[in-house]
């Protein structure tokens, strides 16, 4: 694992820190360490969740913590986050 990944992971692993259920967290950490796409993270979530509400309230806390607790160096995983969030406010519509 590069510095670069070893850094990545551990800001994921911040900003998901506490968050139930367990498998839910563990989604949301693979999508922001860039393992998981956000398309597929949110089918995951509400799969597991199988409530719009709750996915969506699990992005919230993602998100409000990544704008609290986000580092200078953690600008991808800022934008992995944007994106997850893009997704939920604004789903993308199929052509």
């Amino acid at each position: 694992m590069t510095k670069r990944e070893g850094n990545e992971r551990a800001a994921a692993e911040r900003l998901t820190s506490g968050i139930h259920p367990e498998p839910a967290r563990l989604v949301l950490e693979r999508c922001l360490t860039g393992d998981l796409p956000p398309s597929l993270a949110l089918r995951e979530l509400f799969e597991l969740t199988e409530e719009p509400e709750r996915v969506r309230s699990l992005v919230d806390q993602v998100t409000d913590r990544a704008a609290a607790l986000s580092r200078a160096g953690d600008r991808l995983l800022q934008d992995r986050v944007d994106e997850l969030t893009q997704l939920v406010v604004e789903p993308e519509k199929p052509y």
